[in-house]
């Protein structure tokens, strides 16, 4: 059970008893990866799936690391598992391997080599459940800790049935364990700054070293054990000691950094270059290595010194050079705004409209408890220190988010999620009949995961509807590459005989595989996408991803412009780029037309007839 101290916490209404609390919990984290699972049964797999799981194979079959670098190597090893236990066999190209095309090699690994993707995509998804279950399991026993049995529940309850979590735990992807990873890693380092022995300290570098791996994220451990340190210096020593303890505290999480570090290297299996010896040697990285270190500034001047000693294996070291040069300049969406540098609004905004409705009326619940309770007392101030391991590495994610510019999903804050489950287990402090309120919210939270079920991915609460969502975010937030089984169970009953399908598709699945077969794809970021050619469009079904039809990558985002409609009236541009106009001018007419349907809420269905294509294409912009 976790520990923090001795818990002075008023003892919660004896209603329910540890024992039953336990079995509750136990059918709660059932229940939760019964609905993860299944749910994920009903989506197509995901943009980055398929780098994952491809990538992880090649991690654990051939110990060679040059794949998808810019990701936790932990969780794709274990996304590995499930393709090497199926025996999957893995595309021969030997000009794909030197030059790192992760994307092709995966796409060939998933589609051309015969093996069983779906039942390959199941077993990753439920290698990664294990992440989801063990954070749950967590937040249980910190809160039925500090609020008793029923406390716990209600934390677990909120945690059970929330979108979020169900989504992105049943996908095979780096979010979930990042999120897990970076919680516990406060956790054990307040455990080892309390206890100071040499077992605690072994136990929070494993956990240091599992979030560095995990996700890229887990370098805020950097700043996150910093102020623990401070704190625990500054509110546990004796006066007179404090610089004695805080110097003991840097020793102490030295030798966590040192078992850490020995955590990356075993997973890299000891080795600095990233290639195997017995595979084509690298030619080049998807990620040139000078443009990095370049665009990363002082942060990759301090990587390419640490190449030259071998400090860490250079895979890891070329995977951190990405995500530095990433966050300083991507493509965003926002509420129709576009930008590269990214809104410190964006995150607020996603925070507040991507929360459920119950969990954000327990946070302020619990806040007011929590203000009336607050007493300049011994017993606050245990209380106060006990949330730091909670509260720090929620605050640092928060702040590091909002000076972020990688503007693309939600998933991006999932750290700052248990402090807040593991508040809202103390509204089982609530006096008298109030004790309801706490039950009510749980049912309320299982009521909200059910209407939006299995689109999990596509929550938004109250404040933006899933049907209106598209207007405000998209990428990861909504659009991940998921519903081209919702598109094809829509099409199977809608679609008209002989209609024309158009295809606008975010994402590397390969839509005939999920039963949508389109007479022309539309062009679309997508790395598998057959070449365009030119082509006439004609009136038929339009259905376009909500990230392709707000031109979030597109060279042609934002409003219509002048010298676009000169270019594609004159048609004096070369194919591609007139075929990209062309279809970029039918974009911005369609943001502003409700869609017909939506697949799944991330896919936005038109149906278009002569009269409306024609005033797409040729008409006048005005009102657009």
């Amino acid at each position: 059970m976790p520990g923090a101290g001795p818990d002075t916490t008023p003892a919660a209404p004896g209603r329910v008893s540890y024992r039953w609390a336990d079995l509750a919990a136990f059918v709660l984290l059932g229940l939760f990866a019964w609905q993860a699972l299944s749910a994920s049964l009903q989506w197509s797999h995901t943009s980055d799936e398929l780098a994952h799981i491809t990538a992880g194979y090649a991690y654990d079959h051939f110990g060679d690391y040059r794949l998808q670098p810019e990701n936790g190597i932990l969780p794709q090893r274990v996304h590995g598992l499930a393709p090497l236990a199926l025996g999957a066999r893995f595309p021969d190209n030997d000009f794909l391997w030197r030059h790192s095309q992760v994307w092709q090699l995966g796409w060939s690994f998933f589609y051309e080599e015969g093996n069983p993707l779906d039942h390959l995509l199941l077993l990753a998804r439920a290698s990664n459940l294990g992440f989801g279950l063990g954070l749950g399991l967590f937040l249980y026993l910190v809160a039925r800790r500090w609020y008793g049995p029923a406390g716990g529940l209600v934390t677990l309850g909120l945690f059970c049935f929330c979108p979020n979590f169900l989504f992105h735990s049943a996908l095979a992807t780096s979010d979930v364990a990042g999120t897990l990873f970076l919680t516990l890693a406060a956790w054990t380092c307040w455990e080892q700054l309390a206890r100071r022995t040499a077992g605690i300290t072994v136990v929070a570098g494993l956990v240091s070293g599992c979030a560095l791996t995990a996700k890229f994220s887990g370098l805020l451990v950097a700043p996150i054990f910093a102020l623990l340190l401070l704190a625990d210096a500054a509110w546990r020593a004796a006066p007179g000691t404090r610089g004695r303890r805080l110097a003991g505290n840097v020793a102490l999480i030295a030798g966590n950094a040192v078992v850490a570090v020995a955590v990356i290297w075993l997973l890299y299996g000891f080795r600095f270059p990233a290639a195997a010896g017995a595979l084509p040697p690298v030619t080049e990285f998807t990620w040139p290595w000078a443009p990095g270190l370049h665009f990363a500034g002082w942060k990759g001047r301090c990587i390419e010194q640490a190449l030259a000693l071998h400090l860490l294996p250079e895979a890891y070291l070329r995977g951190l050079d990405y995500v530095l040069a990433s966050e300083v300049s991507r493509p965003a969406f926002l509420s129709g705004q576009y930008s590269t540098d990214g809104w410190w609004l964006f995150f607020p905004v996603l925070f507040l409209v991507k929360t459920t409705f119950a969990l954000l009326l327990a946070i302020l619940v619990a806040t007011l408890l929590a203000l009336r309770r607050l007493r300049l007392d011994g017993a606050t101030r245990t209380r106060l220190l006990r949330w730091l391991p909670l509260a720090v590495p929620a605050l640092v994610t928060w702040v590091a988010a909002l000076h972020s510019n990688l503007n693309i999903g939600h998933r991006h804050i999932l750290a700052v999620y248990p402090a807040l489950f593991v508040a809202a287990g103390s509204l089982v402090l609530l006096p008298g009949r109030w004790w309801l309120l706490p039950l009510s919210l749980c049912g309320l939270q299982a009521a909200e995961s059910r209407l939006i079920r299995p689109h999990y991915g596509a929550y938004f609460n109250f404040l933006c509807a899933p049907n209106h969502a598209y207007r405000l975010a998209v990428d990861s937030s909504l659009d991940w590459g998921q519903d081209l089984p919702a598109l094809a169970t829509w099409l199977q009953a809608n679609r008209q005989p002989g209609e024309k399908l158009y295809l606008s598709y975010f994402g590397n699945a390969w839509p005939p595989h999920y039963g949508v077969r389109p007479t022309i794809f539309l062009p679309a970021i997508n790395p598998v996408t057959p070449p365009l050619q030119p082509y006439k469009l004609e009136p038929g079904l339009y259905c376009l991803s909500a990230t392709s039809l707000a031109e979030v990558y597109s060279a042609f985002s934002g409003p219509w412009q002048g010298a676009w409609e000169r270019v594609l009236r004159a048609g004096s541009g070369d194919e591609e780029q007139l075929v990209r106009l062309r279809f970029s001018r039918l974009c911005k007419y369609l943001q502003s037309r409700i869609p017909d349907a939506n697949a799944g809420y991330s896919i936005l269905i038109y149906r278009l007839d002569a009269a409306e294509l024609d005033a797409a294409l040729h008409g006048p912009v005005r009102g657009w």
